[in-house]
């Protein structure tokens, strides 16, 4: 077991907020006794319902933990989205119960998912869709489980809220409806779902179960304040009659639950955990709020493993040697060229050409950039490597673009920077029917420009046999190095809380950053790295290609054997005394 782990001390700081001290005690002694049989995964995201990496883990991960640790039964409670899930897609278990929730009782019904594996070993497990009337009705026209009102982000959060509020109310409930009722480790990802370190604990004392356990996975950390009344609607009458030392301005769903988990808190990636307490955009801004939880229980870095499969491309891997890296390298961007050629869905825009004519004539030595992924304004740093792309003179790159935007304005810059750059720069705003595998596989970089990211996708280029260049964040810098790809940073003296500040409120209008001094430097300095990267591409390609075959060598060390077996090593702390 990792040192770190032995120094770790549960803190129930806010149980006296909700329970007696013979409640408490009586709490603890069940924690003790407690032998894991049964793994309850839960996630708001799900193999139906996506909107970030959260539910390539819910879809990569369970086998993993049930096989890797030998845990008897490993299942995944997850909400039913009828504006987003078709129904005729699972199957009713037949199973109904009922939850007490703000006043009324409301049926809920069970449906699964019966997922039959063959990573680790064959097997099997259930998945639980948790289907209630007037609950988890998310937008018609966005497709995303966690949006509700996509024009109000009062509303929005509000409704977020309370259907988060009636899920952790819920799983218990539907723990004993399926007949799981002790020996339960309840695994919790994301804030929708920490509140169940509080449902599950009144569950023991009502007699709903009889012994359980939790642990939680931050994977982003932003959540939202739970006001005394979410609570109160949360809760049965002896838990509401403990709220009256509740603060009046609420506490947040993060600010509750960690200090009421069973075990080391955790996030998916090494430096991630690090930067929670030290990156600005996190001290400042999105967790100001947990800093003093998360420095006295410092989190702790669990890799994700692959989010995909090695390329069939390259069977040998590190094996192959590096001519014949290149000649599968140049297969596969002849592929990518054919499809950026005849793949013109009417969304596309940005025609690629060479000297003004057909992409096909494209030289070998023109290196091909892609960038994949949601566009969040926020987060993902379009705008920084829009901003890099407009300084290449023409015809000396050529650039993909795979954002999936919110709203169509969200994509006046990429428009503007097309415009600048014609021929240079196409973009495909939606999910691509075909060709998303060419652009993986057959661009020289991938581009990852992060402005925070708990792990990131990098593995996935690497995977598919092309290098990345990533900002030095969070999951990038466990991913990159300087063996496999390229990171950059902007200037230190430019990384300041006004900087930070100013970026974060121009959120929703991306051309006020053009002048953002923390913005602009990372534009300079993933100019200046690309630099790099393009002139190691074309004048020394031997080195090129040795890269690529460290990147597989790099990506086989992000396993979910290893995920699965760390996380057990916290499940086991959760009877630690």
């Amino acid at each position: 077991m990792d040192s770190r782990l032995l120094k770790w001390r549960r803190d129930w700081k806010l149980m006296n907020l909700f329970f007696s001290s013979k409640e408490i005690a009586l709490l603890a002694r069940k924690l003790k006794k407690l032998k894991l049989s049964n793994l309850i995964f839960c996630s708001f995201e799900n193999r139906f319902a996506r909107s970030g990496g959260l539910a390539t883990v819910t879809t990569n991960i369970l086998p993993f933990l049930k096989e890797t640790n030998n845990i008897p039964n490993v299942v995944l409670f997850t909400p039913y989205y009828p504006e987003i899930i078709n129904v005729s897609k699972l199957k009713s278990t037949r199973i109904k119960f009922s939850v007490p929730f703000a006043n009324k009782i409301v049926p809920v019904e069970i449906y699964e998912y019966s997922w039959k594996y063959s990573e680790p070993d064959k097997g099997s497990l259930k998945e639980y869709y948790l289907k209630a009337k007037g609950f988890f009705n998310t937008s018609k026209n966005i497709k995303d489980p966690y949006t509700y009102h996509e024009k109000d982000k009062r509303k929005n959060n509000d409704a977020l809220n309370y259907n988060a509020m009636f899920f952790c109310k819920s799983v218990p409930l539907a723990a004993k409806a399926l007949g799981i009722e002790k020996n339960i480790v309840f695994h919790l990802n994301e804030w929708q779902t920490s509140l169940i370190s509080l449902t599950s604990k009144a569950a023991i004392l009502n007699g709903t179960l009889r012994s359980c356990g939790t642990m939680q996975t931050i994977h982003n950390s932003y959540d939202s304040t739970i006001s005394q009344e979410n609570l109160e609607a949360l809760l049965d009458k002896p838990g509401r009659q403990q709220l009256k030392n509740f603060p009046r301005k609420g506490l947040s769903a993060y600010q509750i639950g960690l200090q009421l988990v069973d075990a080391p808190v955790t996030t998916v990636s090494d430096n991630f955990a690090n930067e929670l307490t030290t990156d600005i955009i996190q001290t400042k801004h999105y967790a100001p709020h947990l800093q003093d939880i998360l420095k006295t229980s410092a989190p702790y870095g669990v890799n994700n493993g692959m989010f995909v499969g090695f390329s069939p491309d390259f069977p040998e891997r590190e094996k192959h040697s590096i001519n014949e890296v290149r000649e599968i390298k140049s297969r596969s961007r002849k592929a990518l060229l054919e499809i950026l050629r005849s793949y013109t869905p009417k969304k596309r825009f940005g025609k690629l050409t060479y000297k003004g004519k057909t992409i096909l004539k494209l030289p070998d030595n023109i290196p091909i950039i892609a960038m994949s992924g949601r566009l969040d304004p926020l987060q993902k740093g379009y705008f920084v490597l829009l901003r890099a792309i407009e300084k290449f003179p023409r015809d000396k790159i050529k650039v993909i673009l795979t954002p999936l935007p919110v709203k169509k304005s969200d994509l006046d810059y990429f428009y503007e920077i097309v415009g600048k750059c014609e021929g240079d720069v196409t973009v495909f705003p939606f999910r691509m029917e075909k060709g998303y595998h060419e652009i993986q596989a057959g661009s020289t970089f991938g581009i990852m420009p992060s402005i925070f990211e708990p792990f990131g996708a990098a593995i996935e280029y690497m995977a598919s046999g092309t290098i990345n260049i990533g900002r030095a964040t969070g999951g990038l810098v466990d991913q990159i190095d300087s063996s496999c790809g390229f990171l950059f940073k902007e200037d230190a003296v430019f990384h300041t809380v006004r900087n930070v500040k100013a970026f974060i409120e121009t959120g929703h209008m991306i051309q006020a950053r053009k002048t953002n001094p923390w913005m602009l430097s990372m534009a300079d300095n993933l100019y200046d790295v690309l630099g790099k990267a393009i002139d190691l591409y074309q004048n020394r390609p031997d080195k090129y290609y040795r890269l690529i075959i460290n990147g597989f060598k790099k990506a086989k060390k992000f396993s979910w054997v290893s995920n699965a077996k760390k996380y057990h090593d916290i499940y086991k702390m959760i009877s630690k005394t």
